[in-house]
This record gives structure tokens, C-alpha cells and sequence, in this order.
């Protein structure tokens, strides 16, 4: 009888292997190389690949890797077939649908909860993302619900929640808040422009890399000792990293930086266990209402749970 963490460990070797060998007998090893495919949601596959693949410099994984992609890809190819020009214009993730202040506000309205019409307006992008980063700092767990939803298997800062990666607890309380399992493991969010010194073997000529929380990287001791809620049992940790091209999300982090001069947070999916990413502001607005935040941070709205309207302020 083995347990099921074992069962797991020899499947992820064997994976490991297999890719390995199968990639570099069909010379498959290339400086660039670019995966898709659903045994490519592996994150520690990929960094197998990106290390242990002679030849091989960067790795680039199609964001929405699984069947769920095959409609973009099969629409490129048709482009290319048809001499059309293949372009992303909103890039490959923000494909869903977006909202706008008055979608949220209507959800907000038609919530039970109390005082929940009584959420703070807070239109100034940088006073909104002050506000949200200092509700975080206090240790609260914030739904950010921004722009257009996510096309692909993660929440990318769209329909995101956003916890403090300094506290070692969080992976039991929110784990046990979100009825998870504890056998899937929180990621962080980390500022590229200290990503080399939370990822050893950080590539920052790689713009793309750590982009869309597709790779594993092993973290540095500095990391380990000062995020310890998002770094898995083997020293690895599987990030998205972000910059100026995230815009709003970007600037929530980069004021918790400067409030608390820790570089990253948790950021995992907003929804409750066995219940799909909210994508609509009323869908947000009823897992706020489940429990699933204290805060929801839906743009340019900001709400606490238990009724209270939020300012600027902590």
C-alpha cells in the first residue's frame, strides 16, 4: 500500500523521463523551444525541459495549453493558410468578457449583504490600488476583480485572490476558508523587478518568462525564509511574475512593496472549491458573499465583508 504522495512522486518521475527522452530522441531540443498540450500544464515538467534539455535556452508554454486552446491555434493556422496577418491585439490571455463600473455596481446592489451598497467608489487607479494593497498588508484576503476574464486554466490577476505570502498559516486557513485540498499548493505573484532575487537561475533578458504561471523555478533562500506560503515542499515555487504590462495588478503589488517591502504575494484563483473562476460580477459578488474574501476589490469598488464600506484607509 502506498500512500498517495508517493503514487504521485513516481508518476512525476516517470513523466519527467519520458518527456526527456522522447524530446531529445526526436530533436525536439531547440534553443527556443514553445509546448502546448495538456501534459504541459506540468509545471515541474517544463522546468525540467528548461533545465535539463541539452540545447535548450527558453521555454515558452502556450498559456491556455490544454483542449481549451485548440480554437486560437486552429484559428492561426487557418490565418496563415489564408495569407492573413496572425496577431493578438489584446494579447493570448485577455480573451473573456469584461465589465463595466456600472455592471459592478447593479451586482453590488442586487447583493444580500449587508451594507453591501455602501462599497467605496474609488475611481483614481492609484488610490485603488493603495487601498487595496493596504488592505492586504493587514492580513486580509482580497478578491480583485478587473478587466477582461482570463482565457486559459489560471487566474492571472483578472479574478484573482490576493493573501499575504509572509505568513506560513495561510496555506491551512485559506485552504480550509476555499474548502481546498491541502494538496494543491498556493503561487505567488512577484514584481519582475526583483524576480532575481526570489528565482535562482532568473532569465530577466526573458520578458515572457514566469508571464502566464507556466514554470516551476527553484527559489532562492532569501525567498524561502521571507515568502514562506508559496514555496512547495521541494524548494520550488511556481510564479507569475509581473510588470508594468499588468497594469492595475501591477500596481497593487508594487505598493504592497512599498508598504511592506516584501516583493511578493499569494495569488490564487477567485472561487470556492469544486466552483469555476468567477468570470461576472454578480458570480463575484456571491463568493464574497460565500466566504471566499474579506474584501472585494471589484474596480473602482471596494467592499468588506460584514456590510462595511471601505475607504482608502486601513
Amino acid at each position: 500500500q502506498h500512500s498517495r504522495e508517493d503514487v504521485a512522486a513516481g508518476l512525476q518521475f516517470f513523466t519527467e523521463r519520458l518527456m526527456l527522452d522522447y524530446l531529445a530522441r526526436n530533436g525536439f531540443a531547440r534553443p527556443l523551444l514553445c509546448l502546448s498540450g495538456g501534459v504541459f500544464a506540468n509545471v515541474r515538467l517544463n522546468m525540467r525541459l528548461r533545465m535539463d534539455l541539452t540545447g535548450v535556452q527558453r521555454v515558452f508554454v502556450y498559456p491556455s495549453m490544454g483542449d481549451g486552446g485548440l480554437c486560437c491555434g486552429a484559428a492561426a493556422l487557418a490565418a496563415r493558410e489564408l495569407g492573413e496577418t496572425v496577431s493578438a491585439p489584446h494579447g493570448i490571455i485577455s480573451l473573456g468578457p469584461s465589465f463595466s463600473a456600472s455592471d459592478v455596481h447593479a451586482a453590488l446592489q442586487a447583493s444580500s449583504a449587508a451594507g453591501a451598497q455602501e462599497a467605496a467608489k474609488i475611481p483614481e487607479l492609484n488610490a485603488f490600488a493603495q487601498a487595496v494593497a493596504s488592505h492586504v498588508h493587514a492580513g486580509r484576503v482580497v478578491g480583485f476583480f478587473h478587466g477582461p476574464m482570463e482565457f486559459g486554466p489560471r487566474a492571472l490577476g483578472h479574478r484573482s485572490l490576493l493573501a499575504l505570502a509572509t505568513d506560513p498559516s495561510i496555506n491551512d486557513t485559506l485552504n480550509a476558508r476555499l474548502r481546498r485540498s491541502e494538496f494543491m499548493p498556493f503561487a505567488p505573484v512577484t514584481l519582475r523587478s526583483h524576480a532575481a532575487e526570489a528565482y535562482v537561475g532568473w532569465d530577466p533578458e526573458d520578458s515572457e518568462a514566469g508571464r502566464h504561471m507556466t514554470m516551476c523555478y527553484q527559489v532562492t533562500p532569501a525567498m524561502q525564509e521571507r515568502c514562506p506560503a508559496v514555496v512547495h515542499v521541494d524548494g520550488t515555487a511556481r510564479p507569475q511574475v509581473v510588470d508594468e504590462r499588468e497594469g492595475l495588478y501591477h500596481q497593487i503589488l508594487q505598493e504592497y512593496h512599498a508598504i511592506s517591502g516584501i516583493h511578493t504575494l499569494v495569488n490564487t484563483s477567485f472561487n470556492l472549491h469544486e466552483e469555476p473562476i468567477v468570470c461576472t460580477p454578480g458570480q463575484a459578488v456571491a463568493a464574497f458573499e460565500g466566504g471566499a474574501c474579506d474584501v472585494l476589490a471589484a474596480y473602482p469598488f471596494i467592499a468588506l465583508a460584514g456590510g462595511g464600506a471601505a475607504s482608502g484607509h486601513v
